[in-house]
């Protein structure tokens, strides 16, 4: 092994193990997409008893949160607020979820 390869292959190898590291951090903090958080949050609705077609979102208004995904039957509004990671940051309800 020649001198310059002896010094430059472990830093190398830092290097790699480092990026490596920074990738899965990174993969694991990433937000999830507004699609896959208003799906996760209809069909917490849908276990109330209620229909993944009556949600629809949008923008929240309030600092640290992100979306506000409102599902509506009948006389019955639920309504969650979901922060910038993506999770359920508060639950709104009201009036009595019928089968609509």
């Amino acid at each position: 092994m020649t001198p310059g390869l002896r010094i430059w292959a472990p830093v190398a190898a830092l290097v790699a193990l480092a990026a490596l590291v920074g990738y899965l951090l990174g993969a694991r903090s990433a937000a999830p997409g507004e699609t896959e958080v208003i799906e996760r949050m209809a069909a917490l609705y849908a276990e109330e008893g209620g229909r993944i077609s009556d949600c629809a979102a949008r923008p929240a208004a309030s600092d640290g949160l992100w979306l506000v995904v409102r599902c509506a039957c009948g006389g019955a509004v639920r309504e969650y607020f979901v922060d910038v990671y993506g999770r359920l940051a508060h639950r709104r309800a009201e009036g009595v979820l019928m089968q609509c």
